[in-house]
């Protein structure tokens, strides 16, 4: 029997000359050469040395009759600056991706002047609240406090703050991102985020054009578009081998978890509008008001505004999300939405009659104790030993 091989046939740079060297045409060739591995009994050398005419000839052929895959092997990193936060989330939702985004929890977010003053002025009284509230925990140092009150002060400023990342897809999927984006300013709407969102697309739309990378003819062609922000998507709740939930979330909440990517999001407005409030003032009435006015008066789209998001996947999958997310470390407000569905997933799976979600039921309890430092089968790399967030009670 023939023994396997293996030869390294392209490599990403970070070399600013050889990326200077490289354009769209380059990635179509390849497209051309990748094509012809399905359809030739020529070696790969082979297909590298055939004319470059009839290469291209394939590419075109490819594009043609939406053979995209081809066009899929080639990588391109982009880096973003002055990128709508909303738009980050947006091609964030789409699956096939790396990305590396500024980080609202551990860094200082910024936005309009009135929402930076508000950002501020709460970002104090979430440092005085937690110190209150948790007077000699040892976990809460000073630079972790401030972190939890970054992380809460965040939710005043607009979807549409301007951010930063580093986003790295396939040659394929930027153009069909591209494709998305033309969708979504060119669609018929009267939903308001979509409205108010449509400038900054255009914007994006011209910014992916300006990196030379946008192909003719590579479009999508199954009726796909941008998967994130939907008119109404609120299904039954359902549990079994596969399941599909809803909840009430923010949009920093919903920008954590769609990156665990196994998962299906999305979200629509809901008919009230309403907002989060952080656990540390809830119980405050004075704070809860003060917190709701100055959430009405920064934006029609604050990041704490309440939206209902639609979660879908597997069982094994939200297995996995658990490990992720039920932890001290967790942003808290994705902490307990995880918590939440895990408490129905197991009301569901009692109540069922099928033999194959009691045998679920069973994988299922093993996470009901606490925080994932409880499970069997984890070995925490950073014990926090903070008992109210292992126990999945804290308000921070």
């Amino acid at each position: 029997m023939e023994s396997m091989t293996v030869k390294v046939v392209g490599l990403t740079t970070t070399d600013e000359e050889q990326i200077k060297k490289i354009t769209k045409e380059d990635y179509e060739l390849n497209g051309g050469h990748s094509a012809n591995i399905c359809y030739t009994q020529k070696s790969y050398d082979e297909i590298l040395a055939e004319p470059i005419e009839k290469t291209i000839e394939r590419a075109n052929g490819n594009k043609e009759n939406k053979h995209h895959s081809v066009f899929g092997h080639d990588n391109i990193e982009l880096y973003f600056e002055g990128i709508p936060k909303i738009i980050a989330m947006l091609i964030n939702n789409e699956k096939e991706y790396n990305t590396s985004e500024k980080s609202g929890r551990y860094t200082t977010m910024f936005g309009s002047e009135k929402e930076n003053e508000l950002y501020n002025k709460w970002k104090e009284i979430f440092i005085n609240e937690i110190k209150r509230e948790y007077p000699n925990e040892a976990y809460l140092t000073d630079k972790m406090i401030t972190k939890k009150a970054m992380e809460n002060s965040r939710y005043l400023l607009s979807v549409f703050m301007r951010t930063k990342m580093k986003y790295t897809t396939s040659f394929r999927q930027l153009n069909y991102l591209y494709d998305f984006t033309c969708k979504m300013i060119s669609e018929d709407t009267t939903n308001p985020l979509k409205c108010e969102l449509k400038p900054y697309l255009e914007e994006f739309r011209d910014t992916l054009l300006s990196t030379g990378f946008i192909s003719e003819g590579i479009r999508e062609y199954r009726n796909r578009s941008f998967s994130l922000i939907q008119d109404d998507n609120s299904f039954d709740d359902q549990f079994g081998r596969c399941y599909s939930v809803n909840y009430d979330s923010t949009f920093p909440a919903l920008a954590d978890l769609q990156r665990h990517r196994s998962l299906d999001y999305s979200l629509s407005l809901k008919e009230d509008r309403d907002f989060y409030v952080p656990k540390i003032i809830s119980d405050k009435s004075d704070l809860v008001r003060e917190w709701k006015d100055d959430m009405n008066s920064v934006s029609t789209f604050p990041q704490g505004l309440l939206v209902n998001v639609n979660e879908t996947g597997k069982y094994e999958d939200f297995i996995m999300k658990l490990y992720e997310r039920l932890c001290t470390a967790a942003q808290l407000e994705v902490c307990d939405i995880t918590k939440e569905t895990l408490t129905k997933y197991v009301k569901s799976l009692e109540l069922s009659e099928l033999k194959s979600n009691k045998k679920i039921l069973e994988e299922m309890k093993k996470f009901t104790i606490g925080a994932r430092c409880t499970f069997e089968e984890f070995d925490c790399p950073s014990p926090c030993k903070f008992v109210k967030g292992i126990i999945l009670t804290r308000k921070i």
